[in-house]
């Protein structure tokens, strides 16, 4: 007879794994599900809004050609990322979520207006 286990964790990723006998559940709570008061919390865009490198309500872009996928992300007050209608603290949390794996969202995402990578706005404050 098995054993059946249910999890439901609103706003996670659960995976399972197996090594021999042994099972194993991970649970990843999802950047992107901060209350409002964890989104008060300045992302990590703010000093470049602040130094007039970003503007609220600007589009940033993650192009994969690859994939032919064209990611968009928009900037927010607090300097946070909406991706897909969530908010991501990090550009590489929204990265991640575009991915659904590890990605530097430092490297990927571009302004749409100039194709410049936001990383190296980063650099400069």
């Amino acid at each position: 007879m098995g054993v059946v286990i249910r999890i439901n964790i609103p706003d996670a990723t659960v995976t399972t794994r197996t090594a021999g006998d042994d099972t194993y559940i991970d649970v990843t709570l999802n950047e992107g599900t901060g209350s409002t008061a964890t989104q008060t919390t300045p992302g990590g865009l703010a000093p470049m809004i602040e130094a007039g490198e970003l503007k609220i309500g600007e589009v940033l872009y993650w192009s994969r050609p690859r994939l032919g996928v064209r990611h968009k992300a928009t900037v927010l007050p607090n300097g946070w990322l909406s991706f897909e209608g969530r908010p991501y603290r990090t550009p590489s949390g929204a990265a991640v979520a575009a991915a659904g794996s590890q990605a530097d969202g430092w490297t990927a995402w571009r302004r749409e207006r100039d194709d410049v990578i936001i990383g190296s706005l980063r650099k400069t404050h």
